[in-house]
């Protein structure tokens, strides 16, 4: 009974950050790198005049800044889903009564906090870090404290 205990623990603990992220990219695509290559034509370029290969190096350069742009915008909207969700995760899984369902949404809140942070970390001033960092610690602390300190877990 414990093994299967832990095991949907574990899967939930997977899953649930998997949802998290392809649940995004389902409504907001996450950027192919395949749509922003450059095409046989402005390829061909780069082998061409000093003004040709100046052409070539801008479309490069268009190219890649489109990319990066689509990559910031898509790892935004990640990162405003997973963080809140994940915290709610970990409340829920608090409260359940269910401990390896509860223990699952724990540790897959978790993950999907750190799914959020890890693609959108380099975007986020210094300032949103330590608070967003300092809610998430509260909210940890408080489940920490709160919840199962009080049941002697």
């Amino acid at each position: 009974m414990l093994a299967k205990k832990i095991a949907l623990g574990v899967g939930i603990a997977i899953v649930l950050p998997m949802l998290i992220h392809y649940g995004v990219a389902t409504f907001y695509p996450e950027p192919r790198p395949e749509d922003y290559r450059l095409s046989a034509e402005t390829k061909s370029l780069a082998h061409g005049s000093a003004s040709d290969q100046a052409k070539f190096e801008q479309e490069q350069g268009r190219k890649g800044d489109e990319l990066t742009a689509a990559e910031a915008q898509f790892e935004r909207r990640l990162f405003a889903v997973a963080v809140p969700l994940g915290l709610v995760a970990i409340l829920v899984g608090t409260f359940l009564s269910v401990q390896a369902t509860g223990t699952g949404l724990m540790f897959g809140g978790i993950v999907s906090v750190c799914d959020g942070y890890f693609n959108y970390w380099e975007h986020l001033s210094a300032s949103f870090k330590f608070v967003s960092l300092l809610a998430a610690f509260i909210v940890l602390i408080f489940v920490g404290y709160r919840k199962l300190e009080r049941k002697g877990i």
